[in-house]
């Protein structure tokens, strides 16, 4: 069994890299990673195959879905402010939000400042 504490600053300097991945745990496909970018830097649309959930623990991103693909929250309703244009919904979460959606959805993430999240994926 795992017993440890963890200091997210420990594990990621930004000052040292542009991106940094850190994976914490791994379990039948389930997923518990520390991602750090810095400002502007983008994650390419890609696909989750699992569902999603960002916790925001330091920064701000910028999640985008293209308006032609399901978004998960034009189902579900929930009261997330978004933008639109023509061709994505932007979520904009800040530290201390989460943010979760579907999986199979078509992404992509843009850091507004340095940020810190950790991404679960189950």
């Amino acid at each position: 069994m795992l017993y440890k504490t963890l200091e997210i600053d420990d594990l990621i300097n930004l000052k040292e890299s542009e991106r940094g991945i850190v994976d914490l745990l791994e379990n039948n496909g389930a997923h518990l990673k520390l991602v750090a970018l810095k400002k502007n830097q983008m994650l390419e649309p890609h696909m989750a195959h699992t569902n999603v959930c960002i916790y925001i623990t330091d920064g701000e991103l910028e999640i985008n879905f293209p308006v032609n693909d399901n978004c998960a929250c034009q189902a579900c309703g929930c009261d997330l402010p978004y933008e639109e244009d023509n061709d994505n919904k932007k979520y904009k979460i800040k530290k201390g939000q989460i943010f979760l959606f579907e999986k199979d959805v078509l992404h992509s993430v843009k850091a507004l400042k340095d940020t810190t999240f950790l991404l679960i994926k189950i």
